[in-house]
């Protein structure tokens, strides 16, 4: 597959990888910027978000929204270019031979206001992950510098995190344990340079709520934030690498529909369309055989899931043999083709495109729950309801929590529900959160039953993934707690062994996704990208950067 896909993007952009080799990226062919008609062309990019962000604080810049716009109005040590992490804020960096210390050198860089951006302020940035004022779900992925779990936790000081600042251009880490992939960590959004002062006081817990209040070091700044409508991104000539950016805008207006998004790309009144529909793809199809429509597909590495609480009030998903008959209960065959219209039939917790060490995780692996898929749910819901000192026979009532009242969500809850129902005996009751931000809030407070969810790589390696499921972590949707789970997952951080570190993570795959339910697995997204001819040199990512890097992208006549 890895051969496969790197001939097809040779074909596409003669350069760069895609998700499949790696999490990657692929970007759309660069040409020159010229002029139309004698006029220059305007350069700016027309594009959306599928939600309205609570926050664009980097520091809990918690989903792919959130990370599209802060990936491109900051800068952190590195960036992510055509698959590989590059030299950004640091333009070099060292490792002790026991890998426990990290120094970075920084490159001279400016925010939009024209002040320099120094050391310190990646050390405040690493300094409130672990603050809990600021309440970071991330901050458990960074426990591996030193002092941070213990701040986090309350039993430390930030002045003891295991970052500091021996002069302007020098950021030290100091780490408790030897990661081999912290390199990728460094590309989080939660490590880009924030000025002590922005962040002082009651600023600390509200820094990212207006666009006014904040600063920039990347390629761009907010220039206009109107919430519940559009956000506006405008070139930052004090940018470093500003001469080699050539847009000028970015316009991002909030479209919640796909419908609407299709009709908007329909029209040219957006360059991109993300994840498009099968059918939507073979409407287009003329378009993209002339050309005047690039289509850039392949598996990305996010995958979606029901959450069930395990701490269920109501005791009902607290029990492991009831939450493997919801989730052998839904068909996903039936889910992809006919509701989502698109991605992948998933039976296991990490996607295609992600690599142990140098080897395709899932081209090593089955998927566990695959084995399990011809048992009767309905039988497995009984035994369930009996260990819990339940009569079997009655019928219960379980509530669904729906993330917004968008009709492409409505149409996946009212699958959910039917496939319950129908083949377990149950009632389900919808709960429609009022947005996006306040579904997230509910589940990150365990204020549910069961709801739809999932995770999307922030880099390349299993632990993007099993991490979140390690008791207590801050991305642990489902409250899912096991201890031989806990420690296969804790010992590969710093297992050096690929072959040993693939069988522990196989290991609690299993546990985490079959033989405890904790989540009940739905697709893996293999993406469709449409893009307008007269977007070029956009980057298309998987794991680690924006959704879309619009750092090297230009308009064309």
């Amino acid at each position: 597959m890895k051969k496969k896909l790197a001939a097809l993007l040779a074909i596409l952009t003669m350069v760069g990888t895609l998700t499949a080799c790696g999490g990657g990226s692929t970007s759309t062919p660069a040409q020159s910027t010229g002029t139309k008609g004698g006029s220059a062309i305007a350069q700016i990019v027309n594009t959306y978000m599928e939600a309205d962000p609570d926050t664009l604080d980097p520091t809990r810049a918690d989903d792919e929204n959130k990370n599209a716009i802060v990936g491109e109005v900051q800068e952190g040590l590195v960036r992510m270019h055509d698959g590989k992490l590059e030299a950004a804020g640091a333009e070099s960096w060292t490792t002790s031979k026991d890998g426990l210390t990290w120094t970075f050198k920084l490159r001279a860089n400016k925010y939009s206001d024209k002040t320099a951006v120094v050391a310190a302020d990646y050390v405040n940035a690493v300094q409130r992950i672990f603050d809990p004022e600021v309440n970071c779900h991330n901050a458990s992925i960074f426990y591996c510098i030193k002092g941070g779990e213990d701040f986090n936790t309350g039993k430390g000081k930030k002045e003891d995190v295991g970052v500091k600042a021996p002069d302007d251009k020098t950021l030290v880490f100091t780490l408790n344990e030897a990661l081999p992939y912290f390199e990728q960590l460094t590309n989080f959004s939660a490590i880009t340079p924030i000025k002590a002062s922005v962040t002082t006081g009651a600023k600390n817990s509200t820094y990212g709520a207006s666009a006014e209040e904040m600063v920039y070091s990347g390629p761009f700044y907010i220039s206009s934030w109107v919430r519940g409508s559009n956000i506006v991104l405008k070139k930052n000539p004090a940018y470093w690498d500003a001469e080699n950016v050539k847009l000028d805008q970015i316009n991002l207006k909030l479209v919640q529909e796909e419908q609407t998004r299709e009709q908007m790309f329909d029209q040219g009144e957006i360059d991109v369309l993300r994840y498009a529909r099968t059918e939507y793809v073979s409407k287009v199809k003329a378009k993209i055989d002339s050309k005047d429509v690039v289509l850039v597909s392949g598996p990305t590495p996010r995958s979606s899931y029901i959450a069930f609480n395990n701490q269920d009030k109501n005791k009902i998903f607290t029990n492991a043999k009831v939450r493997k008959a919801f989730s052998l209960a839904v068909d996903r065959e039936a889910l992809v083709t006919n509701i989502q219209k698109k991605d992948k039939a998933a039976y296991g917790l990490i996607p295609f495109s992600i690599n142990n060490g140098d080897v395709l995780y899932r081209d090593k692996v089955a998927e566990p729950l695959l084995a399990d898929k011809s048992q009767d749910p309905k039988a497995l819901l009984q035994a369930g309801l009996k260990e819990l000192g339940l009569d079997p026979t009655a019928q219960i009532t379980v509530t669904f929590l729906q993330k917004n009242s968008n009709n492409d969500v409505k149409v996946q809850g009212e699958f959910y529900q039917n496939q319950w129902e129908s083949k377990l005996g149950v009632k389900v009751k919808i709960d429609t959160a009022s947005d996006s931000s306040s579904f997230n809030q509910s589940v990150s407070k365990g204020l549910y039953q069961i709801c739809q969810t999932g995770w999307g790589a922030d880099y390349n390696d299993p632990m993007t993934f099993m991490q979140c499921f390690v008791t207590g972590d801050g991305n642990n949707p489902a409250f899912f707690s096991n201890a031989k789970y806990d420690e296969l997952v804790n010992a590969c951080k710093t297992q050096s062994d690929m072959t040993t570190r693939l069988a522990k993570f196989t290991e609690a795959e299993k546990i985490l996704v079959d033989e405890q339910a904790g989540i009940g697995p739905l697709s893996f997204t293999f993406s469709k990208n449409l893009v307008g001819k007269r977007l070029q040199g956009a980057i298309i990512n998987g794991a680690g950067g924006p959704a879309v890097e619009y750092k090297y992208a230009s308009i064309v006549g």
